[in-house]
């Protein structure tokens, strides 16, 4: 008997009301293409700046309860977020049976509070994310990453969410694996039209609906145009 497809994208981040907006986006785009969905939201210090989480969860039944989701995508805003994202797994197959794909920006985040030592603060930058990524595959863990600079298209930051999703979109219909729901671009770009909050004016709504889906186009095209191995762990687009 085939299994039943699924998807679980985790969104962890920095930030607050524009994160429950790209969730609710994912949902409805679920929702629109005949699946069922729930956001498991796990909101953290959002208003102070602080780390926050939610997960959509999207089925082909109907979904009851607190159900043990396990995480497909990890929808990570920097790399700072993507990297929480794994490392909060307290085992890493068990949590993401399924493998697991993180969809980041090459971007860093900051941290509010860095832990100080005699050298000094610390962080770590973008290579040395990149490289406890690799280090996870060379172990045999079931893991890709999906990169991308969202500096380089001059867009505010805001409509990353609308990008990112774009960028998951095309990796699923490109992946073609059956163990994964996936989305159409009619199903996300509706879900992305029911959620981008309305502005005073009519022209003013209208223009923002138009940008935030041009942006999904190019999260999209990002990801398709890229020429890389279906078999590639490390993609950065």
């Amino acid at each position: 008997m085939t299994k039943a497809r699924q998807l679980t994208i985790s969104n962890p981040s920095i930030g607050g009301s524009g994160y429950l907006t790209l969730a609710a986006m994912q949902a409805d785009a679920a929702i629109h293409g005949g699946y069922h969905a729930v956001i498991h939201q796990c909101r953290g210090l959002a208003q102070a700046g602080g780390p926050l989480c939610l997960d959509v969860v999207i089925r082909e039944h109907e979904i009851e309860g607190a159900v043990s989701h396990f995480v497909d995508y990890v929808n990570g805003f920097d790399m700072s977020e993507a990297w929480r994202g794994i490392s909060s797994a307290k085992d890493f197959r068990e949590s993401f049976p399924r493998g697991l794909t993180v969809i980041a920006d090459f971007y860093v985040e900051l941290p509010i509070l860095v832990t100080a030592s005699r050298k000094g603060p610390g962080y770590l930058s973008r290579e040395e994310f990149l490289q406890k990524f690799k280090d996870l595959i060379k172990k045999g863990y079931d893991l890709r990453v999906v990169a991308y600079n969202f500096s380089k298209h001059t867009l505010s930051t805001i409509l990353k969410g609308a990008f990112s999703f774009g960028v998951i979109t095309a990796d699923l219909a490109i992946r073609q694996d059956d163990r994964f729901i996936t989305l159409s671009k009619e199903a996300a770009i509706e879900g992305i039209n029911q959620n981008v909050p309305p502005a005073k004016e009519k022209q003013a709504s209208e223009k923002r609906l138009k940008l935030n889906r041009d942006v999904f186009e190019r999260g999209y095209a990002a990801r398709e145009q890229y020429p890389d191995s279906r078999d590639q762990r490390i993609i950065l687009i």
